[in-house]
């Protein structure tokens, strides 16, 4: 059964302006700021700091203004945080949308019209698949910088630089993320929070128990001293043996991985010599009911399995 057209039109209206209006009301959130910036720029003796809280609060405003507060941590959204991304949100959730119409027409060729209701649940696996590979990156960077940080903040206590000064040499010295958010410590410990306070949001954002000992090591060396350079230089060893650690199961596992990518690469190569030896053996699966299941049967089995493999992959290299 053919999708009616006016339904298809409905729902893709639906979901473009959807998108629409997110990408409106977040263009109008930074007109406005800007706006606002000329004026509280004045009055802060520190651009960087006030940029980054204005962004941040433009964002929390912008969620809470349509209503996105609840959803958007469900699809694993971060509008607080637009360095996690390589675009604005908004645009990946457009490609999600897309991604999803192309899986449900598809489905709609094969089964029919009812696979549309499925749209919404397409969706969400896109959007949640999408953002969380953006915070999985980022975290294993922070994870594998973190022993050449630690470095850097070793160093500089040993020459005589203070902690917060040391602080300040990562976050103009290290490379991407960890360079960020050590500039947003700096900036928050500059507009007048405690090194504690700075370092226990730090930890939290990271979401990594390793910047957790950081944050702990430091807090207490600022409130009762001790060899600090010692126990940073222990954490950085502990961290640096766990990166080397998971390298060697990531090549360890290049051979199922290899595995993977054959067996995924298998039906393409098979059905392209099919159709340039005897298309007609592949007609059957386009042109009548019974074959089209069985095609749809056939993909839906391929991603299970290599969903699969991925997952068991993941697991036993993290």
């Amino acid at each position: 059964m053919a999708l009616n057209p006016a339904i298809l039109i409905v729902l893709m209206g639906a979901l473009a302006g959807g998108t629409g209006l997110i990408l409106a009301a977040d263009r109008r959130q930074r007109i406005t700021a800007r706006r606002v910036a000329t004026i509280v720029d004045s009055y802060r003796p520190n651009r960087a700091a006030a940029s980054v809280l204005r962004r941040t609060a433009g964002r929390r405003d912008l969620v809470q203004a349509i209503g996105l507060s609840k959803v958007l941590p469900y699809l694993r959204i971060r509008p607080d945080r637009p360095d996690l991304y390589p675009m604005a949100w908004g645009w990946l959730l457009a490609i999600a949308t897309a991604a999803a119409l192309l899986v449900e027409a598809l489905g709609n060729f094969l089964l029919g019209a009812a696979i549309w209701v499925t749209v919404p649940v397409l969706w969400t696996f896109f959007a949640r698949a999408i953002f969380k590979h953006y915070e999985m990156r980022r975290n294993r960077l922070l994870y594998n910088q973190l022993p050449d940080a630690l470095s850097m903040i070793v160093r500089s206590v040993r020459v005589g630089v203070t902690v917060q000064d040391s602080l300040v040499v990562v976050g103009e010295e290290a490379p991407w993320p960890t360079s960020i958010e050590f500039r947003r410590l700096n900036d928050e410990i500059r507009m007048g929070s405690s090194l504690g306070d700075a370092l226990i949001r730090l930890a939290g954002r990271s979401e990594l128990i390793e910047y957790r000992f950081f944050a702990v090591a430091l807090t207490l060396q600022s409130q009762s001293g001790g060899n600090l350079s010692e126990t940073l230089e222990n954490l950085g060893d502990i961290v640096r043996k766990r990166v080397a650690i998971r390298a060697r199961a990531i090549a360890l596992a290049a051979e199922a991985r290899l595995t993977m990518y054959v067996l995924a690469g298998l039906p393409f190569f098979t059905t392209g010599a099919l159709l340039v030896i005897e298309p007609d053996y592949l007609a059957v699966l386009v042109t009548t009911v019974i074959g089209k299941k069985i095609l749809f049967g056939g993909i839906a089995l391929l991603a299970l399995g290599l969903t699969s493999m991925r997952i068991i992959i993941r697991k036993s290299i993290s």
